[in-house]
């Protein structure tokens, strides 16, 4: 792989961890000022593209673990990736700035569809009309984030 190959697989990585984090496009360039004093990733040099793209990979690893507690639950409620998913997809749609803000966002939208105080509690169905509504709101579902990423390579 020429050095020109590895710049451009680094940025395709860097870019796609940066949506699966659900980071906005202020959100990644203030992440990349504040680190790097850089206003976009074509300034960073190997080193740090390769910091960067750790860093990130070990936050997204953290997310995947998120919710894993519940793998032991009842059969039918909510899985643990379908609570990642609707996660994931809030913070699409959110217009919450804070994590927080948006945790607490996303409980009252559950609330308001499911009667459910919290996310957690859902159930299968929940999840699916969770899911759809998000959905119409214009997130995509983690599927066809995958199928959308496979496709732009």
């Amino acid at each position: 792989m020429t050095p020109a190959d590895r710049r451009a697989q680094d940025f395709k990585v860097i870019h796609g961890l940066a949506r699966l984090l659900g980071l906005n496009d202020e959100a990644y360039r203030d992440m990349l000022n504040d680190r790097y004093h850089v206003q976009s990733s074509k300034e960073l040099n190997p080193q740090q593209r390769f910091q960067l793209i750790k860093e990130l990979r070990e936050k997204v690893h953290g997310n995947v673990q998120k919710f894993n507690d519940l793998v032991e639950r009842k059969k039918h409620l909510a899985t643990p990736r379908q609570l990642r998913a609707i996660e994931a997809m809030w913070a699409k749609v959110s217009r919450a700035t804070t994590a927080a803000d948006r945790k607490k966002a996303l409980d009252a939208f559950v609330k308001r569809l499911t009667g459910i105080d919290h996310v957690r509690w859902i159930t299968m169905h929940d999840a699916q009309t969770l899911i759809r509504a998000i959905k119409t709101m214009g997130a995509m579902t983690p599927d066809e984030f995958k199928q959308h990423t496979t496709q732009t390579k």
